[in-house]
Formats: C-alpha cells, sequence, structure tokens
C-alpha cells in the first residue's frame, strides 16, 4: 500500500515540494557529544511521504550516547535500539547526515529504558511506542526539561493535496491516524531553536 503511494508521489516533481536546501556532512565529525541530535534522508519506504509532507529532506533523526566510549544513535527502527554512528550514517540517502547540538552541558541520555519499545505506526503521544522525531522530542523534554518544538496537527503538514489522495487516507485509516492528532516532524526538531549545527 505505502509503496503505491510513493510510486504515485514520485511521478509529482518533486524539486517542487521540497523547498529547503541544506548542506548535509558526508565526513566524519571529529567528535560527537552525548545528546547531540543527528538527522538523515531515509531510505525507508515512508521517506517520500515524509519529505513531502514537511517539505524537508530530512526524514529521519536519532540522538548520540554515547557506549564503552563509542558513540551510537539511539534511534526507532521495528523497535528502539542503539545502531553505531559509522552505520547510522551509512544507512542515509548517500551517506550524508546533519547534526545539532543544545548548550546543555555534560548531558547523560538515560536510554537503556527505551530500548525494545515498539516503532509508533500510529505516530501517536502517550501510546507507550515511539516514531523518531517523537522520541528526541521526549527524551529533550522529560531528561533535559527542554521543549525543542511545538507539536502541530497532521493537518498541517497535508499539502499539496496530499490529504486528498485515496490511498493515503486508507493508510492513514490503517494506522488509525487522524487529521487532528499532534505530531512532531523531524524537520520541526531540526528547525529547533535550542539546537545549532555541528561542523566537522
Amino acid at each position: 500500500m505505502i509503496l503505491g503511494i510513493i510510486l504515485l508521489l514520485l511521478a509529482l516533481p518533486f524539486s517542487s515540494m521540497v523547498t529547503e536546501t541544506l548542506t548535509a556532512q558526508t565526513e566524519p565529525i571529529k567528535e560527537v557529544k552525548e545528546g547531540d541530535v543527528i538527522f538523515q534522508t531515509s531510505l525507508s519506504q515512508q521517506s517520500p511521504l515524509i519529505q513531502m509532507a514537511t517539505r524537508s529532506k530530512i526524514s529521519h533523526c536519532g540522538i548520540i550516547v554515547i557506549k564503552d566510549g563509542k558513540p551510537y544513535v539511539l534511534e526507532t527502527l521495528k523497535t528502539l535500539v542503539i545502531t553505531p554512528l559509522d552505520k547510522f550514517i551509512a544507512r542515509g540517502e548517500n551517506g550524508k547526515y546533519w547534526v545539532k547540538r543544545s548548550n546543555k552541558e555534560n548531558v547523560k541520555i538515560k536510554y537503556e529504558s527505551y530500548l525494545g519499545i515498539p516503532y509508533d505506526l500510529a505516530f501517536k503521544f502517550d501510546n507507550d511506542k515511539f516514531y523518531c522525531s517523537e522520541l528526541i522530542y521526549d527524551i529533550y523534554k522529560n531528561q533535559l526539561g527542554i521543549e525543542l518544538c511545538k507539536p502541530k496537527k497532521v493537518s498541517d503538514y497535508l499539502i499539496l493535496g496530499l490529504s486528498n489522495l485515496p490511498q493515503l487516507e486508507k493508510v492513514m485509516e490503517k494506522r488509525e491516524i487522524t487529521k487532528e492528532q499532534y505530531v512532531v516532524a523531524p524537520v520541526d526538531i531540526f528547525e529547533s531553536d535550542y539546537l545549532e549545527d555541528v561542523k566537522q
């Protein structure tokens, strides 16, 4: 079902839908810190939908945690996992990525309790599941005391006629996603005033 939607949407002029021009990293950053947020253009099936709905190349994100002195990314796949940083980067489109950092000092993320939690296909708050940007929003708000952005209604993202696609409506119905529910998108986290670019 999702693949059919993607094929339909890819027939549209994608460049006219994604308005921002972003300069991504392709070389390793010399030093990442715990709590840094890393973004990429995912190659998942739903990535084109996210990009088109949010008009952004940013479609996936995770948060850096340090384990045994090495950087990992806490992220949402089928469940919440920690992925070695280099593997996370390699999995994105053309190995490109962006890193943002808050001004908090000595950040330590309590990530163990998140591991194994299922991915949230319904994109809902308070259902004991998470999608990628919700995870970042939750950690920053509840562990670091920072609300990175204000949640928006799904209908705020359904631009360019996407809300009128019967296929998309079926996916939303199947996943129990409503146009009135509140969500946070990866680009909302990316554009937060509380995060600054990290360059190599």
